[in-house]
Formats: structure tokens, sequence, C-alpha cells
């Protein structure tokens, strides 16, 4: 009954356990479960065998009855259905009742030597070979203490058989007519001989038990590299959309820590400790395992030296042909990326490990060439972003200067972006490109006639025609410069002065329009509302948000204008951060209102009071209207 409950509890836990998935291989390979499972199947095999044997034995019956053997029919009908019947209760035991357990095994080597004693004592010398059959059967549990127990009770039923054949004497032609004879001359040697047998059997079961062990060992060990590899693949997958070095190491930082986790098999509160460092620009950028920025690194000159866990480093800048590698030394491990021999960035992680673990160094050593690429990538895409960054700002730069109403529109514009991307883009890096790019959205500009941009009354329409081709030009000069940034300008350039409803400069309309020139479009009208120009003057903050507001769904994407409203607060603070150069009226807004909370319907009474330092127009809709900006 204790194996039993043991047995139930092991499938318990097998079924509440999750499988252990190494990549592609669904492995779960534990030492006692498959022991067990092997029991069962050895069960079932012993129990076949069993039952052949019985019907070998009715047969033997058989023949007995037919006059081929001379022994006493009486006796052997006795025999024969008897040993007949305990041959046929393993395979009703395992296949019948289905009983499983430990006790099982142990009655079946147990029922064996009982059916032989009988056999042997009516059948003598011709049925000597079946003492090996429970041995032999016990080798296929690779249980030493079965094979123990199989091989004392056998023994004693070699004793008990020799002397019931002596006694009953039923086969004429047995030599061993005596107890005396049969003890001396039978038991003895066979008792012996036996032994050998089961030194040779229990040898065999010690050596495929070892092989079954290894197997699983390996087995393990390669589920346990797969699962790493596999580890390795996501977590780099994941750092080749960083842009930047600091991003970078942030994003490393966790990953080896739950590679080295994971590998190893620790607990949460077992999380090594280490720090990640990478060049940026002329310094190493470094965080700890969490990603949090640390300032650890002391540069030595041709070294770069640091202390971590009370313990002193001390990495060379530059190696002669050295390649990018991960080491166990004194109780941590170490990675350092080296490109053409120059140190670009290092780990180091305070954890004890074995040095003969070849799964843990093979998977280190495909993390560290992987991300050694990575490394190398992400300076060569931070190089080219700033120039692209660059390549805004001096474009941007140059179109403020072109006209002097403008100011820091260009500038406002980028950081309403920047809080309303937030609604719009994927991720941080995408945020960040969005910003640069809005930047851009009036370059075209650069090419329309400065009078016509200054003009203080109302566009003819043949220079409101000439005015809307600032997309088209702006489009033009960005060309098809290459990066990311200039991409996403491109679109922005020329769809931010469509409308959702399709009256725009192009006729585009709804989703047709690209989704950040929308956000861009939003932008744009907010500022140049609030903005004094050559032809208007400021529209009060309140007007410009009914305005925008009004216009969802018919010049603007409903969604743009949801995100403005969350980011109305946080934008009036943006246009007071930069405000023109020439413009004296400044919308102050207090630090304490939070955007989420804001009503723009019921301003504070700060903003209300900025916003009467605004003069109180009144503004002709067709001299200025939102589209014609």
């Amino acid at each position: 009954m204790p194996n039993e409950k043991k047995e139930k509890k092991i499938k318990k836990n097998k079924k509440e356990a999750p499988k252990k998935v190494h990549g592609t291989l669904e492995i779960n390979l534990e030492k006692g479960e498959l022991m067990m499972n092997n029991e069962q199947r050895s069960n079932r095999l012993f129990a076949k065998i069993c039952l052949f044997a019985g019907f070998l034995t009715l047969f033997c019956l058989l023949l007995n009855e037919l006059g081929i053997f001379v022994i006493d029919p009486v006796l052997m009908r006795i025999v024969c259905i008897a040993s007949a019947i305990l041959f046929f209760i393993p395979f009703i035991i395992t296949f019948v009742v289905r009983s499983k357990g430990t006790w099982v095994k142990y009655f079946m080597v147990t029922d064996i030597p009982l059916i032989i004693i009988m056999l042997y004592s009516v059948l003598s010398y011709h049925v000597m070979i079946l003492w090996v059959f429970p041995l032999m059967a016990t080798v296929l549990y690779f249980d030493k203490r079965l094979m123990n127990f199989t091989t004392l009770i056998s023994l004693i039923g070699i004793v008990i058989g020799h002397y019931l054949a002596a006694t009953f004497l039923c086969l004429g032609d047995d030599p061993l007519r005596t107890v005396e004879a049969a003890m001396l001359y039978g038991a003895l040697p066979r008792m012996i001989l036996f032994l050998a047998v089961a030194y040779v059997a229990r040898q065999v079961a010690k050596k495929s038990s070892k092989m079954l062990s290894d197997t699983v060992d390996n087995s393990n060990e390669v589920g346990r590299m797969t699962s790493g590899i596999q580890r390795v693949m996501d977590n780099t997958q994941g750092l080749m959309n960083t842009r930047d070095i600091k991003s970078l190491a942030k994003a490393m930082a966790p990953n080896i820590s739950g590679l080295l986790s994971s590998m190893l098999e620790l607990s949460p509160s077992e999380t090594p400790n280490g720090i990640v460092s990478l060049l940026d620009g002329d310094k190493f950028y470094t965080v700890d395992q969490t990603g949090a920025p640390v300032n650890l690194c002391r540069d030595l000159g041709d070294d770069i030296g640091f202390e971590f866990n009370n313990t002193r480093f001390k990495f060379s800048k530059f190696i002669n042909d050295a390649t990018s590698y991960a080491e166990e030394r004194e109780g941590f491990v170490n990675i350092r990326f080296y490109n053409q021999g120059k140190l670009t960035g290092f780990a180091v992680y305070r954890q004890d490990v074995d040095s003969d673990d070849y799964s843990l160094k093979e998977v280190l050593d495909i993390f560290t060439s992987s991300t050694t690429s990575i490394i190398d990538n992400t300076m060569l895409t931070a190089d080219m972003f700033r120039t692209q960054e660059q390549l805004a700002y001096s474009l941007a730069v140059v179109s403020e200067n072109s006209s002097q109403e403008t100011g820091q529109h260009i500038r406002r514009v980028s950081e309403y972006a920047r809080v309303m991307g937030r609604y719009v883009c994927d991720s941080e890096e995408q945020l960040e490109t969005f910003r640069i790019a809005s930047m851009l959205h009036d370059i075209g500009k650069l090419m329309i006639p400065k009078e016509i941009i200054e003009k203080p009354g109302r566009l003819t329409a043949e220079e409101f025609g000439i005015m809307k081709k600032h997309v088209i030009y702006g489009r033009d000069i960005i060309g098809s410069a290459p990066g990311e940034v200039m991409e996403m300008a491109r679109h922005i350039i020329l769809h931010h002065h469509e409308r959702w409803d399709g009256t725009g400069y192009l006729g585009i309309s709804g989703e047709d329009i690209d989704k950040f020139a929308r956000y861009v479009s939003v932008c744009d009208v907010f500022d140049a509302l609030l903005s004094r120009r050559s032809y208007k003057a400021p529209w009060p903050a309140q007007k410009v948000y009914e305005e925008i507001t009004s216009q969802s769904g018919r010049q603007f994407d409903p969604a743009a204008v949801e995100a403005f409203k969350k980011c109305y607060v946080e934008m009036l603070k943006i246009r007071d951060q930069f405000p023109d150069d020439d413009q004296e009226e400044v919308l102050v807004v207090e630090d304490t209102v939070d955007q989420g909370t804001a009503n723009p319907a019921h301003p504070s009474k700060q903003v209300q009071d900025d916003r009467r330092k605004l003069p109180k127009i009144n503004i002709d809709p067709a001299i200025v209207t939102p589209i014609s900006i």
C-alpha cells in the first residue's frame, strides 16, 4: 500500500508539473519516472512470458495424457494445472486487473520459483533451465534489490525442488535417487552454477542501468542545451531591435541574468548579480542586472578597471587578434566582446558554476558570438541614426531661419509629436524616429516664395495653389535618402495636410492617410492656431481646443483627436517652453496640473488668468482655416 501511495503521488506531480520545453524538443526525463515507466513495461512483458509458459505447461500435460511422457497422470495433472494457474496470475494482475506498484514485480519473481519447485518435483532435471528464468526476468527492471531478492528465493527453491524430486522420485531415469545424493550432487553444484549466472546477470543489469542513466543524463543535457540556445535566439531577436548602445546594455543585463538562472535552474531569489558595460562613443556605459545605470568603470589608459562584489577587475582595451569569449573564473562568469581586437563591451556576473559544465559553456559561447555582431551592428545603426538626426536638425534649422514668423514652430511640433506619439508608436525607438521625422513636415516651404509664406492677408487661388505644392517639394527634398527617419519623414511631409474626409491637399482620406501624418496634422494645426502669423493673431487656447475636437472625423483622425485630448495640458506646457522670439504672450500652465485628470473645458484659475493676456479679436474663418497653414 505505501508503494501504491508513492506511485499515485508521483503521477499527481507529473500531471501538475508542466513539461520542460527545450526549443522544438519536448523533454521530460526524470530518472524516477523513467524507472517507473520501465517497471510497468517490464511487468507487462514478464506477464506475457508467463502466459506463454502457462500454455507450454498445459502442452506438456497433454503429451503425458497421450502417453508420450510416462509420469503418474494424477500427479502430473495436479502439478501442471496448478503451475498453469500460477503462470496465468501475473497476466491477470497486469492486463485484466491492471494493478500497478512495486509489489507486482515482487509477486511475480516469487510466483515463478514456486511454479518451478512444483515442476521440478515431478520432472526433475528436465526443467533445470527454468531456474534461470526469474533471474533473467529481473534484468529488465535494473533493480539491484529485486535481483538480490530473486537470487535468494531461487537458491531456496533449488534446495526445496531437489528435496521434493528425490522424495517423490517420479522419473525412473533420475540418477539422484536419494535425498543425500540430490543435495550433494544436485542442489549444491547447481546452486554454485546459479550464483555464477546470477553474478553475470547482476553485472549485465548494472551495466545496462548505468547506460540507461547516462542516456537520461545526456538526453536532459541535450534538452538543457537546446533550451539555452532557444533562449539565446529569443533574447538576441529582441536585442536586434535596439537602436542605441544604452538601450542595448539595458536589454542585455536582464537577458544574461535570466540565461544563467535558466541554465543553472536557479530560484528567483538566487538571480545572479552582475553588470553589463558597452562602449558608447569613447566611454563605457554600465548597467546592473536590472538595467539600471551604475558608475563603476575607470579608465586606466590601456585598460578598463572596476571593483565589483569586493573583487577588482581589469580588462585590456586592445588585444591582438582577440575574439569575444566567455569564461568562469573564481566564482564569476566573465564575458568579453571584441571587434577586431578592440574591447567593445563586457559582462561580469557573480555566480559559482561547474567548470566542467559543457552545456553552459557552449550556450554562453553562442550568446557571446551572436551578441558581438549585435553590438557592432548597433554601433553602426546608432551612427547612422545620429547622422539622420543631425541631417533632420540641420534641415529644420534652415527651414526655421527661412521665415521669421515660424520661429520655433518646427521644434514645438517635434515635442508635441513626442508626447502624442505615445499613442501611435510601438516602441521607444519608433517614438524617437517619429519625433525627429516630424521636424521635417514643412521642409518643402523652403521652395515657396517668402512673400507668399509671410503674406499678411488672404492668399489668392493661385498663391494657395503654390503653397499646396510644399508637400511635394518637401518629399522631393528628402528624395530617396536612406534610413528610418527619412522614410517616415517622406510620408509625413506628403500627407500632413490631408483631411480625414478627403478634402485635403491631395484628396487622400481616412486610413489611406499615413498614420503618423495624421498625428502631425493635429500637432501642426494646434501650434499654428496658438501662434501669431502675419495674417492673424494667436487664438485663445480654449478656442484652439474646441476647434480641434470639433474637427474629429472631419479634418482629423478621431484616434488622433482622442490622443490630443489626453495630451492637451502637456502640449500647452511645451508651447510655453519654446515660445517664439517675438511673442510676448505666454501660456503658463501650472506644474501641478495632472493631465490625466485635467478638464480642458474647465481650466485652472491660473490658466484662465494667463489666457486673458491674449488679445480678444474677431478672426475671419475665410482668412484663417486650419487647412491653409
